[in-house]
């Protein structure tokens, strides 16, 4: 399981597939402790669709510590949510007593 730092920024990069091309969509990486409660965001970001797979960046700044984040992506295509994807991986957030250690 990743481990970040409270306030540490990161940018995700998904490789999102809309076809066909020309489409207005967006996307947005969340991190939820419940799956439902948005704790960080990258915002909508848009794009547009070009029919191929295509990377979308996505900043988040990581949440209070002392938890564990599941992580979400929303795929929005004219406005309609058409794919929600939970990632295989949580992100672990410390709380500032704890002890990181890195390798």
């Amino acid at each position: 399981m990743p481990i970040f730092l409270q306030g540490e920024a990161k940018t995700a990069k998904a490789r999102i597939t809309v076809s066909p091309s020309g489409l207005s969509c967006s996307a947005e990486l969340w991190l939820s402790k419940d799956g439902t409660t948005k704790q960080a965001t990258s915002g909508s970001k848009p794009f547009n669709s070009t029919g191929a797979p295509q990377d979308v960046s996505l900043p988040v700044t990581m949440p209070a510590g002392g938890f564990q984040y599941g992580v979400y992506l929303d795929i929005y295509v004219a406005g309609n949510l058409m794919g929600a994807y939970r990632a295989t991986e949580d992100v672990l957030v410390p709380a500032v007593s704890d002890p990181v250690i890195t390798w």
